[in-house]
């Protein structure tokens, strides 16, 4: 692992990129990487100086809907690592989603309530189908708090900015999270649809049809 694209050209963000590749690099256990990775996340969380005002901002055209907006901040070359900063507008809710890649979450700006999801066949969802879906929790997360992200245990939620501010959420992700077809869900019916999120500052490649 090595190289990638900064959006972000801040001292705290290099070093913290630096740390984290360097801990992808010697060790491969999914808990152990996240047990290493929260000293350094935690101190990114707490700093408020290094994000930049336009990674704060909503975005009226958000894949997400409702001015969500998702912000790249750093992705690697494989794009199998992107740090990023998602900003839900005041009183808005995201979709029911997953993200089908480990790592971490945390608020940076603003106060979120998060409904997190069981999900019958997690890991067997096709577009069209209806699953059963229970609420496993609601809680409400504030500044500098954070979890870890595990697939499939809870990898599916909606959040729901509750401050009269915009939320900003600190993503750590194990993938192209904007650009990989991930799913949402009815909470009424259950349905499952395929998306893409998008970043608000970096296009998507097309898909690839069948048969190309």
């Amino acid at each position: 692992m090595s190289g990638g694209e900064f959006f972000v050209q801040e001292p705290s963000v290099h070093a913290f990129i630096t740390e984290v590749q360097a801990v992808l690099e010697r060790e491969t256990d999914v808990s152990k990487r996240l047990a290493i990775l929260r000293t350094p996340y935690r101190k990114l969380l707490e700093d408020q100086s290094w994000l930049p005002e336009e990674f704060r901002q909503i975005n009226p055209n958000s894949g997400m809907g409702g001015g969500i907006a998702s912000w790249l901040l750093y992705q690697n070359l494989e794009k199998d690592l992107s740090l990023f900063s998602l900003v839900v507008p005041p009183g808005v809710t995201t979709p029911i989603h997953n993200h089908l890649a480990w790592g971490l979450v945390g608020l940076y700006q603003g106060e979120q309530e998060e409904e997190e999801f069981e999900v019958e066949h997690h890991d067997h969802l096709h577009p069209g189908d209806n699953v059963r879906m229970s609420r496993r929790f609601l809680r409400v997360l504030k500044p500098g708090e954070f979890y870890e992200l595990i697939p499939p245990y809870n990898d599916v939620h909606r959040i729901k900015t509750i401050s009269a501010e915009p939320s900003i959420s600190l993503h750590l992700l194990a993938n192209d999270t904007g650009c990989v077809v991930r799913q949402k869900f009815d909470a009424a019916t259950g349905r499952v649809d395929a998306f893409r999120s998008g970043w608000s500052n970096k296009p998507c490649p097309e898909p690839v049809a069948d048969g190309d």
